[in-house]
């Protein structure tokens, strides 16, 4: 049960440090808003990619935390 729970865990932060990394840029925040919210959500995503593109800073939907996070790469 250790080796399992251990198993989890290590594969948690796994795909946590896989979502941090695409998310150092603009446009890997907005796949990440385009697999939360679908197509329904496109202009949406849209949206906000463009805006990150000229400011650097994405701003997530109040749904996911409305978290916003800066710095990240125009591209």
């Amino acid at each position: 049960m250790k080796r399992t729970f251990a198993f989890a865990i290590a594969a948690l932060a796994a795909l946590v440090s896989d979502q941090a990394a695409s998310a150092e840029t603009c446009s890997g925040w907005r796949s990440t808003c385009l697999k939360r919210g679908g197509a329904e959500f496109s202009q949406l995503c849209e949206s906000k990619f463009g805006a990150c593109m000229s400011s650097g800073c994405f701003t997530e939907g109040a749904r996911y935390g409305g978290g916003t996070h800066c710095g990240l790469t125009r591209k």
